[in-house]
């Protein structure tokens, strides 16, 4: 990700290095303000923004001065060495997505690769998606990125993401989610089989779980048909993975939706 974060270092560098950022007397010391500007942008540490990371937007700094320190926390932040959920929670509240298209392309540029990365791995993941979420841009090309990817980690996350889905109150569902979810059943079902002969036990587990779950989470959005749909499923649901029915047929994947 060096090169996409050097771009985010080029793109931002229109933003001059503030002489001093403005914020709440009460809730800013003259501490706090030396240790904000007490180094070159590109040293300073986690400990150094942690403060301002926190209190931006609301008692310290605008949006030109979150601007200005945005390449370093982003970049300090995908390391592991920052709040990544918080960061992209104040991108939000700065409203980024409607800020100039060379800002926009260069933040989206991170996005996919912290992302990407994230569904190549091997173990469990955190809530990845929920932190994408933050930013409160569209998920449709994430989603895209995500789709019938059959390593671990994007199995794990898949299966998190439709428990989470299955105990919130059907009231309070994105449906978009939801409506992605519905055509993930074939997947899940491959996946299933596929994990279950590689030896990863847990995993196929969780996935057979969710096959099941996921008939409560769409139960009102449309199986998907064409020539890729599961042969033998009948006019209701696919079978869920182990039944005698999903043995003798198997289910395709059936591609996920166009983006809204």
């Amino acid at each position: 990700m060096r090169s996409e974060i050097e771009n985010v270092y080029r793109v931002f560098a229109r933003y001059p290095r503030p002489v001093r950022v403005e914020g709440c007397r009460h809730c800013v010391t003259e501490n706090d303000h030396r240790d904000l500007l007490g180094a070159p942008l590109r040293e300073l540490g986690a400990e150094r923004l942690r403060r301002f990371s926190h209190k931006a937007l609301n008692t310290w700094g605008d949006v030109d001065d979150l601007r200005h320190f945005l390449p370093r926390l982003l970049e300090l932040a995908l390391r592991g060495e920052g709040d990544l959920h918080g960061l992209f929670a104040k991108l939000h509240q700065a409203g980024w997505t409607g800020w100039p298209e060379d800002e926009r392309e260069a933040l989206r540029a991170c996005l996919s690769v912290w992302w990407e990365d994230g569904l190549t791995g091997t173990e469990r993941p955190d809530t990845a998606l929920d932190t994408l979420a933050e930013t409160g841009d569209d998920l449709a090309p994430y989603l895209d990125a995500w789709w019938g990817r059959n390593t671990p980690q994007a199995l794990w996350a898949l299966a998190d993401l439709v428990a989470q889905v299955a105990h919130t109150v059907p009231r309070a569902r994105d449906h978009r989610l939801v409506t992605w979810l519905a055509t993930t059943r074939g997947w899940i079902e491959n996946a299933f089989f596929e994990m279950s002969e590689a030896g990863q036990t847990e995993l196929a587990e969780a996935l057979s779980e969710s096959r099941q779950l996921l008939d409560l989470v769409t139960l009102d959005e449309p199986v998907p048909s064409g020539p890729e749909t599961s042969p033998g499923a009948g006019a209701g649901e696919p079978p869920a993975p182990g039944s005698a029915d999903s043995q003798a047929t198997g289910s395709e994947a059936t591609g996920p939706p166009e983006p809204r």
